[in-house]
């Protein structure tokens, strides 16, 4: 009698599984390429090795992929990038030490061309300046008070 396939099996069976450093690259034939942290990934990958195949692959890929909190997605693949923009921003910092090009994969033009230390800071600076004048007006402060 054969052994029966484990969830993971089936899910990478059709595919490749490269881990570099932190992070982990699924490439899935005809299915696109997707980048996971390492430890979301052991933390599926146990998950699935305890579960049966169902029998089909792609709904198999489907339940696995599920589990990963936070991906990064090439164009073209069947699941698209996932997470929010914070756990995204550290997620591409993670991509580009390991040396990614962040322009072939599905991000927010933002993520892609990240702004330079003092760039950020002068965005930061001016997020506050316009952020304080608002509440100024919400609470009748004007900017120059002057006798009349």
């Amino acid at each position: 009698m054969a052994r029966t396939l484990t969830l993971f099996e089936s899910a990478t069976q059709r595919g490749r599984v490269v881990k570099q450093g932190d992070l982990v690259q699924i490439i899935v034939d005809g299915g696109g390429a997707m980048v996971v942290a390492m430890q979301d990934f052991l933390m599926a990958q146990k998950w699935a090795q305890s579960k049966p195949a169902s029998g089909n692959a792609i709904t198999d890929r489907g339940r696995f992929l599920e589990q990963f909190p936070v991906m990064v997605s090439r164009p073209g693949s069947f699941v698209g990038t996932r997470g929010n923009e914070r756990q995204l921003q550290a997620f591409t910092k993670k991509m580009r030490a390991a040396g990614y090009d962040l322009g072939d994969w599905m991000l927010p033009p933002e993520l892609k061309n990240p702004l330079t230390p003092e760039e950020e800071k002068k965005a930061e600076d001016e997020a506050r300046a316009k952020a304080k004048a608002a509440r100024d007006a919400r609470n009748g402060v004007a900017d120059d008070i002057s006798p009349g």
